[in-house]
């Protein structure tokens, strides 16, 4: 009797240490589980509102009338969440206010790039910045969440020199060597070129004194048009053509009479 007296209370005490095991695992796993969804609760919170950065792209300079190769901002954003490029003429506090758009881009491996972008052209003397800022789209309900990165353009103006030309004068019916070609309105840094058969080498070179790049042009009785790229000195260009037209000193419009000819016969010799 007492063997099986002292083996029941053994399997009790068993029992009662099974039971508390089982309940401390049992706590342990409802333990790790509330973790577990607050530490995802918590990722979930902050991933509601991505970031936007720069890359190492700050800032870009372009000439007049190019195109920007790219532009791209580093984000933590993806789809169905997107960067939209906004164009501004002044430095923005807020720029999820206005602007104009420049488009929407979804991020691959993080970055959001857009190119071949156009900007207004710069008809100014002095350079024209814009600042772009990418922004999150659809717009986040936090109103906390207002991410952005700034990249800024500046468009160089190109030169603004135009071309004048001045026909060869007549001594009788004999054209003198006195036409020429010259570039008015030049920058002190302006460079030029002058196109060989209608093709430019990119070779330039600096304007004369006097503008005159084309000189000793003779009246040779057909239209002429010479081509002239006008170069800055940050290496924007423009180019400018004009066509004199060369009248012939031997038959000037106002003394030349027309003269016609007109078939009368026609066969072969001899018949």
């Amino acid at each position: 009797m007492v063997y099986r007296k002292k083996a029941a209370y053994t399997g009790r005490f068993r029992n009662i240490i099974a039971w508390l095991t089982d309940t401390t695992f049992r706590q342990v796993t409802i333990l790790f589980w509330l973790v577990f969804i607050c530490l995802l609760s918590t990722k979930k919170v902050k991933a509601q509102c991505p970031s936007i950065t720069n890359t190492t792209q700050t800032s870009v300079t372009v000439c007049s009338g190019s195109l920007v190769d790219s532009l791209q901002v580093r984000t933590t954003a993806f789809w169905p969440d997107k960067i939209e490029l906004v164009r501004f003429d002044t430095p923005q506090v807020n720029p999820y206010k206005g602007g104009v758009s420049l488009g929407e881009l979804i991020s691959s491996n993080g970055i959001a790039t857009m190119r071949t972008v156009a900007f207004p052209p710069n008809t100014d003397v002095s350079d024209k910045t814009y600042y772009v800022y990418g922004r999150l789209i659809p717009l986040a309900s936090d109103t906390t969440c207002r991410p952005f990165a700034l990249v800024t353009v500046i468009v160089k103006p190109a030169p603004i020199a135009t071309l004048l030309a001045r026909e060869a004068t007549c001594q009788d019916s004999v054209s003198l060597a006195d036409g020429w070609v010259r570039i008015n309105n030049v920058a002190p840094t302006d460079t030029y070129e002058v196109a060989n058969k209608g093709i430019f080498s990119g070779n330039s070179q600096p304007i004369p004194t006097d503008g005159v790049v084309i000189q000793h042009l003779k009246r040779t009785g057909k239209p002429e048009t010479y081509a002239v790229r006008l170069y800055s000195a940050f290496g924007c260009f423009v180019e400018r053509s004009i066509t004199l037209l060369n009248t012939s000193c031997a038959c000037l419009p106002a003394k030349c009479v027309p003269i016609f000819v007109r078939k009368i016969r026609s066969g072969r010799a001899g018949k």
